[in-house]
């Protein structure tokens, strides 16, 4: 295996790269104290639109809309007016400020999460990876996690999730990771299989969502079956025929398929009718109720359902001795809890591993 570096990868993060942006305040009323602060901070009155004012902010907006909604504040007019945030070095139309107009809340958000655009650009993101084992105690694989390292500490990937949705770059952000996640697993001499989390919500091409994942495969010669690409169940729920397809071709092109937070036997029972994953997942619930009779049961069932299809049980969220004797008696196949180690960065990977 080579350790060489993928190509660095480009982004197109338009509240991160642009070097000058465009504000925007719409407001309710327009009086004469409000009007006086707002030009004090240098905007202009828009004649277009009566109560509203523009502004042209450079790289780093976020300081002076602070500026900027803390007049809305005093003048008791943040929670009524509108605000339009838009990159560029020319002033927008009219119709470009009425399109992406928002409340002040929603331009708060957005500029709160401005930090995972500046990590995206930093290279500041990065793989843990969580060990899965078989049932003899040996590392089967690994699952990868996003994380962002910062001097105030680790980021988890729910904050970095969060961040995504609010900065509109869950897709380049999901395929960002998919390379990461190659590029760690190979860079650090790892073995077993490679488990990728995978939302095919908004994929419609997915040779062009897997082109980065397949292009970096090959890069360190990492064969198709060693990647599984992990599906939550509630994705084929919602639409069942847009899945298959993206399983179809996922299959075609070689890759190893995971259906994730499996809980009950009617709904594996449909989803191996539909598709045919190479791993299934239990609920986390489901793991942690398991010394109950009746949620043993369950996983019993669900283990023979699984093993009758092809597919081998993974059980996540293993994090007490019980709960694992009681999976072990129920036949699964694989384990993953913080019994055995919780993600981790790469470089402590083979002390947890070894």
């Amino acid at each position: 295996m080579t350790s060489e570096k993928t190509p660095a990868t480009a982004f197109n993060l338009p509240y991160n790269q642009s070097s000058h942006y465009w504000l925007a305040v719409f407001t309710p009323a327009e009086g004469d104290n409000l009007r006086t602060a707002l030009q004090a901070k240098g905007m202009k009155p828009l004649s277009w639109r009566a109560s509203a004012y523009t502004v042209r902010l450079d790289h780093s907006w976020d300081g002076a809309w602070k500026s900027v909604k803390e007049i809305l504040a005093v003048h008791d007019t943040e929670a009524r007016a509108e605000v339009a945030l838009i990159p560029g070095e020319i002033e927008p139309g009219q119709q470009e400020f009425d399109f992406a107009r928002r409340s002040a809340t929603a331009l708060d958000t957005l500029a709160e999460s401005l930090w995972l655009g500046e990590a995206m650009i930093e290279d500041r993101i990065v793989c843990y990876m969580q060990p899965v084992l078989d049932k003899r105690g040996k590392v089967f694989g690994y699952e990868s996690f996003a994380r962002v390292e910062s001097e105030k500490g680790v980021i988890g990937g729910g904050k970095i999730l969060e961040a995504g949705r609010n900065l509109n770059v869950e897709y380049i952000l999901d395929r960002h990771m998919h390379v990461k996640a190659i590029t760690s697993f190979i860079s650090s001499d790892l073995e077993g299989f490679l488990f990728i989390n995978f939302v095919p919500g908004f994929i419609h091409r997915p040779e062009k969502y897997l082109e980065g994942l397949t292009e970096a495969a090959k890069f360190h010669g990492m064969p198709a079956k060693q990647l599984v690409l992990d599906f939550t169940h509630s994705e084929l729920s919602r639409d069942p025929a847009h899945v298959k397809s993206i399983f179809d071709y996922c299959r075609s092109k070689g890759y190893s398929l995971s259906l994730d937070d499996i809980s009950s036997l009617t709904v594996a029972k449909k989803i191996l009718e539909t598709v045919h994953p190479d791993f299934i997942k239990l609920d986390i619930d489901l793991v942690h109720d398991s010394q109950e009779a009746s949620q043993h049961r369950i996983v019993g069932e669900l283990v023979t359902l699984a093993h009758n299809a092809g597919a081998t049980v993974l059980a996540e969220g293993v994090e007490t001795k019980t709960v694992y004797d009681e999976l072990l008696r129920a036949g699964v196949d694989l384990f993953q809890g913080y019994l055995f180690s919780p993600p981790v960065a790469v470089s402590a990977l083979k002390k947890v591993a070894g």
